[in-house]
């Protein structure tokens, strides 16, 4: 009778623990996994650092590394760069490398260096395309907000027209923080612009 309780004991046990560290090896992969995203992330838009896609990973980095102080540290660093204005953050740049040598140390990935970080490649044609969208963004942004003064102007009143100025003051900044919607104002600006 003692030698069938010691073995459920025995086998109770030995479940118990096989399945705590499965759990535990579970959590530790997924948190490597979040980490290597992040520094993938901002390897992959290390050309651009204000790219939405690498501003999302940076304000991750204090999360997903909380254990990690020389990471976090470097984070530091880079953000009080970073939150100087443009004319005395020559060093950004550095700190972001610096940033992201200290994250390759962290998951141990030991071949890659400051001068393997530092290269990057981005080819003319990226940017001339980054360049020509913003460019095509902002004359959209002018022809909608003409558009608006526009009929404020055909309607010639002075109520009309202050609501629309105030409308505008409204919707611009939104366009610009979101140029997928201007797509959706110039259709109904079409739609209504058109009409007399």
């Amino acid at each position: 009778m003692e030698n069938i309780a010691l073995v459920i004991i025995t086998a109770l046990i030995s479940g118990l623990l096989a399945t705590l560290l499965t759990i535990w090896w579970q959590r530790r992969a997924e948190i490597f996994a979040s980490k290597m995203r992040i520094f993938e992330t901002l390897m992959s838009y290390r050309y651009m650092i204000s790219s939405e896609e690498s501003v999302k990973a940076l304000n991750s980095i204090d999360i997903v590394f909380y254990k990690d102080k020389m990471v976090r540290e470097a984070y530091k660093d880079f953000l009080n760069e970073a939150n100087k204005r443009p004319e005395l953050n020559p060093n950004i740049e550095d700190k972001h490398l610096k940033l992201l040598e200290v994250m390759s140390k962290s998951l141990n990935l030991g071949e890659i260096h400051w001068d393997d970080i530092k290269h990057t490649y981005y080819p003319n044609g990226l940017s001339e395309k980054l360049q020509e969208e913003t460019i095509l963004r902002k004359m959209q942004i002018q022809n909608t907000a003409a558009a608006i003064q526009h009929s404020g102007e055909q309607a010639n009143t002075p109520s009309s027209a202050q609501f629309n100025q105030q409308l505008l003051a409204q919707i611009l900044p939104e366009l610009i923080r979101n140029p997928e919607s201007l797509k959706s104002l110039m259709e109904i600006g079409e739609k209504y612009g058109g009409k007399k």
